[in-house]
């Protein structure tokens, strides 16, 4: 359902000041984008109303002419939208006193699984690059100083401004959650602006060292850990997955593991059918539902199947549950 709210406590981007031409800022056409948050729309001067169609779905004339609107937005538009996982097209139409004066039309990709590749025939939107940031820095401060980076305060953060829906699902990152940014965020380096300093495990180990060499000492270890690719399990924000993960555990394990859930898995009973992969309650982690990492350590283990616990044998493995 197309469905587009005001941003109203998102006040502090309603200085920009854009070209005086129709525009939408964010996302810019041809891109994909890894999360749906806004929708920023630059009217132009004399626009008093703007109709914005979402893949088919049209909403009614929004009025921008108000005196306390113009007062805090100025001629952007600022949205909430629902974006459609995949492609998406937006269209927008300019009118002045009624009459149509101007319209424009972008397309991209909302990116949700994060496991594929980057969708073919679109780039990476880059929002701190020159020219996108001297249409912001009129109300933005996008020469913080370290300390203002990792201010603790999210009214004086200036990552939070923009960023802040980064930290809307449940499970939150550490030092994500406490505002935090330069401890993963360089202000600028050889790869931009407000880039990661490192990359995976080169970052994360400055804080998560004694974890990471507890895995580095298994004996078997997990193709993505022994390669340091944390972001490929983790998200360093927040998701609404428990320990970060960037999909719910069994999607995240079968979107490389695909033929386990293609046949019998373990074992097959006496009723001919598989060991379950999820769905009953695991018993030996009160609260949490039976997955993959009821049996098997994602990071590493004693034996080749990465068998929680130390665990070497299956039999061994079965009588965790199964004591009889």
């Amino acid at each position: 359902m197309f469905r587009i709210l005001i941003l109203t406590t998102v006040v502090t981007l309603c200085c920009v000041s854009f070209a005086a031409a129709l525009e939408v800022f964010y996302p810019a056409d041809g891109t994909y984008i890894n999360r749906s948050e806004v929708l920023v729309i630059k009217a132009g001067e004399g626009v008093d109303g703007l109709v914005v169609e979402l893949n088919g779905e049209s909403s009614d004339l929004i009025d921008i002419s108000g005196e306390q609107y113009r007062a805090a937005f100025q001629d952007m538009l600022i949205l909430r939208p629902e974006f459609d996982p995949g492609k998406n097209q937006i269209k927008v139409r300019a009118y002045k006193h009624g009459e149509k004066v101007a319209e424009t039309e972008v397309k991209f990709f909302l990116r949700t699984d994060q496991l594929a590749p980057p969708p073919e025939g679109y780039r990476r939107f880059l929002m701190h690059v020159p020219e996108k940031e001297a249409a912001c820095v009129a109300c933005h401060n996008l020469n913080p100083t370290e300390a203002d980076i990792s201010n603790p305060s999210p009214q004086k953060n200036p990552c939070v401004t923009c960023h802040r829906g980064l930290l809307r699902p449940k499970w939150t990152h550490g030092p994500a959650g406490a505002f935090e940014c330069g401890a993963c965020h360089d202000l600028q380096n050889e790869k931009g602006r407000f880039r990661e300093r490192k990359i995976n495990a080169d970052l994360c180990t400055e804080c998560h060292q004694d974890i990471v060499e507890k895995y580095m000492q298994a004996e078997f270890v997990h193709g993505p850990v022994e390669a340091g690719l944390c972001n490929t399990c983790h998200d360093s924000h927040a998701t609404p997955y428990r320990s970060q993960l960037v999909a719910e555990t069994n999607q995240l394990c079968l979107g490389c593991h695909e033929t386990i859930d293609d046949g019998i898995h373990v074992v097959r009973g006496v009723t001919g059918r598989p060991h379950p992969l999820s769905g009953p309650k695991d018993p030996n982690r009160p609260k949490r539902k039976f997955s993959c990492v009821s049996c098997h350590n994602p990071h590493g283990g004693k034996g080749r199947y990465y068998f929680v616990d130390g665990i070497k044998g299956r039999f061994a493995l079965c009588q965790k549950c199964h004591r009889k």
